[in-house]
């Protein structure tokens, strides 16, 4: 999926090494990820979306998701996270977990900064028929985006969130480039669950996984360390659930997100 501007609402996401993981392993696997699920792959945040999603899209409006790299050094708890752990599941709208899809890989850091043991984790739904790359005609100011919902300026703290676009604001110094877009599919953003500690031998694998550069090399690892996992049988169904095969918005969706541009 590929810009030619930004519309004047999306989802903006600054992403660096996490849990161990530098960058550009990190965008690798998540490519393999978005061809193994016909498109549709997880991205995984730290905190959720809250209603900005539904808010963004409440006109009909199709959501894209803007991914940009941190320019600060990772922090080291992101570099040497310690234990991590292998989200296996979603919470749906009537709050049952949901075995995530089989392609999906979502890992996280083990405990927060202060030593107290992850609860939760977030990701965003993403959807895209076209290769993760970057775009260099476009860059973000952050001067230019503001919270969607309160208006207020973004919290330096802040890594994702719904962000609204004055074409007209005059751009700061600060400028972001662009590494790929996508949009997202409903339910936009899922409740992660069920958290599985990887043991060294298996992020050792998912490393020499991804060195090899063979996608099916991947999938055999993921296969691999999801096939343990056992989940509860999930009760009645939910209309937020992933589509078993993801639908190409990329050709329509990109007209439609460009109109309220």
């Amino acid at each position: 999926m590929k810009l030619k501007k930004l519309p004047s609402t999306f989802c903006w996401s600054k992403m660096g090494t996490e849990s161990g993981e530098d960058l550009s392993s990190i965008l690798l696997r998540k490519e393999w990820e978005r061809q193994l699920g016909n498109g549709q792959f997880l991205w995984g945040i730290g905190q959720s979306l809250g209603e900005n999603a539904d808010l963004a899209t409440a006109d009909g409006a199709p959501l894209v998701a803007v991914f940009s790299p941190m320019p600060s050094r990772p922090k080291s708890i992101d570099v040497d996270p310690g234990e991590v752990v292998l989200w296996t599941a979603w919470i749906d709208g009537a709050g049952e977990a949901r075995p995530l899809p089989r392609h999906a890989f979502v890992t996280s850091r083990a405990t927060l900064p202060s030593g107290r043991r992850k609860e939760s984790h977030y990701a965003l739904v993403c959807s895209s028929q076209s290769v993760l790359q970057p775009i260099p005609e476009l860059s973000i100011s952050p001067a230019t985006l503001r919270n969607l919902g309160t208006g207020k300026a973004l919290g330096a703290s802040q890594v994702t969130a719904v962000v609204s676009h004055d074409h007209h604001t005059e751009p700061g110094t600060k400028q972001y480039p662009v590494s790929f877009t996508v949009l997202l599919e409903a339910p936009y953003c899922v409740r992660l669950a069920n958290p599985v500690t990887l043991k060294s031998v298996d992020v050792r694998a998912l490393e020499d996984a991804a060195r090899s550069g063979s996608i099916d090399r991947w999938a055999t690892v993921v296969t691999q360390l999801r096939q343990p996992v056992q989940m509860p049988k999930p009760r009645g169904r939910t209309i937020d659930m992933f589509a078993p095969e993801p639908s190409n918005l990329d050709a329509a969706g990109i007209d439609r997100a460009l109109a309220y541009a």
